[in-house]
């Protein structure tokens, strides 16, 4: 099962075999038909069965949209409903922030996000220009939904690349960090994945892209206005937001690089990061910072993608290597509870950060129901917490001291900053074991 699988299909139109349109007039004439149904799947798209509010479309050309019809809803079935996404799409001046006034600022936390498509040049040699504009504008296209969703705002395009901001006043400065290395990770595996394959296909160089991002605290981002009344822009100042697109543009092709202040924020787990290599004098040596002056030195890592991904438990590796989307007999389902035991919400795997001292319950589902085990089999469940925190405490695993053995309910709860994951077996006297794993961040 694959996300996106309708963008997989326009592009497909796209890139058909010049036999089937002998000459540029039918090619043309072919474009402007799935721009235009493009077009029309954009408004029926824009409905509000999809966002809160109606957002304003403005005017258009007809032949000014992207082949899509985003399936929001594919995306909420793993990764729930994201409280920091916006009800609206718009680009420029942050929603949030818009309040801030020409001659003022503010200081406040920021995730910065930058996006660029690679190998769209090449395009242009074998497609028309109106073909190669769908493509590259599709992408964008998706992008711009993908970042949306995870609560990401899209401040910039510039030609082949997006400049996108992940904050929300009044949420953890963890959730905007996740919410963009969730982003980021399901972008890349779409376009390093499903979307080479298909241009493989047609013989053609796959389209590919570089992520950078970083974090920066309140006290080293600065929101204010640039230019004069009329012909000014509302950003951020701060070297995070210049290092991110430093960052992106060192990134290795379908690969994320992420800045120090992001590992450190979350206490990211060493399987999740590595340090990239630079050539030198034909040897690969390791390249530790993005920044490196005689005062100051910044580290940069090479955010794993697709090991993270593969935390999810609905996600598998196949034989090949590639990761797939698979639906599963057994399940574990979490939901948070505050000190004095009211429920909060369900919590979707690796969705946001957790604040310590929650209480959190876990269920062994089966099909959707709660697991009954028969006599042969036992059920046993795990902690295992990773962190400097956990790391401190001597607590780094344990198993509730058998207290919820045999029983298809584990009651837990956050203690310490990192990402930790609940691990429930099934034991069989007969026939295989089933393991699941529950990933969570605590801020």
């Amino acid at each position: 099962m694959r996300l996106f699988e309708n963008y997989l299909n326009g592009i497909k139109d796209v890139l058909e075999d010049k036999e089937e349109f002998p000459n540029e007039l039918n090619r043309r004439s072919r474009v402007t038909d799935l721009l235009y149904k493009s077009n029309q799947a954009m408004i029926e798209g824009f409905s509000t069965r999809t966002f809160s509010e109606k957002p304003q479309l403005g005017n258009f050309e007809i032949t000014s949209k992207t082949i899509f019809t985003f399936d929001r809803a594919e995306l909420e079935k793993y990764f729930g409903k994201n409280k920091a996404s916006f009800s609206e799409i718009t680009i420029g001046t942050h929603p949030d922030f818009k309040a801030i006034n020409f001659s003022q600022y503010e200081y406040h936390h920021c995730v910065s996000m930058f996006v660029d498509i690679k190998g769209s040049t090449k395009l242009s040699l074998k497609h028309s220009l109106e073909e190669v504009r769908l493509i590259k504008d599709t992408l964008l296209t998706l992008c711009i939904h993908v970042a949306n969703f995870f609560g990401g705002h899209v401040h910039r395009l510039q030609g082949d690349a997006a400049f996108i901001q992940f904050v929300r006043k009044g949420l953890h400065p963890n959730d905007s960090i996740i919410n963009a290395l969730n982003a980021a990770s399901v972008l890349c595996q779409f376009v390093s994945t499903d979307l080479s394959s298909l241009f493989e296909q047609k013989e053609l160089n796959p389209i590919k892209i570089r992520v950078g991002i970083d974090y920066g605290p309140t006290d080293k981002v600065l929101w204010s206005h640039y230019g004069i009344p009329g012909c000014n822009e509302l950003t951020t100042t701060s070297l995070h937001t210049d290092l991110a697109a430093k960052l992106q543009a060192r990134a290795a092709n379908n690969s994320v690089r992420i800045g120090k202040n992001v590992v450190k924020a979350l206490d990211l787990p060493v399987d999740f990061y590595s340090t990239p290599t630079k050539r030198v004098d034909g040897k690969d040596e390791p390249d530790y910072y993005v920044l490196k002056t005689a005062d100051f030195c910044y580290n940069q890592y090479v955010f794993e993608w697709e090991k993270y991904l593969n935390s999810f438990d609905f996600i598998v590796k196949k034989s090949d290597g590639s990761l797939e989307i698979a639906a599963k007999q057994f399940q574990l389902r979490c939901t948070i509870s505050n000190e004095d035991g009211t429920m909060i919400r369900n919590y979707y795997q690796n969705s946001h950060s957790i604040p310590k001292n929650c209480s959190l319950r876990y269920e062994l589902l089966k099909n959707g129901s709660l697991f009954q085990k028969t006599p042969s089999e036992e059920i046993i469940w795990q902690v295992y917490n990773r962190g400097q925190e956990a790391k401190e405490k001597l607590d780094e695993q344990h198993d509730f001291k058998g207290l919820f053995k045999d029983k298809n309910t584990c009651d837990a709860r956050a203690a310490y900053l990192g990402h930790h994951y609940l691990k429930c077996t099934i034991k069989r006297q007969f026939g295989d074991n089933t393991v699941l794993k529950f990933p969570i961040f605590v801020q």
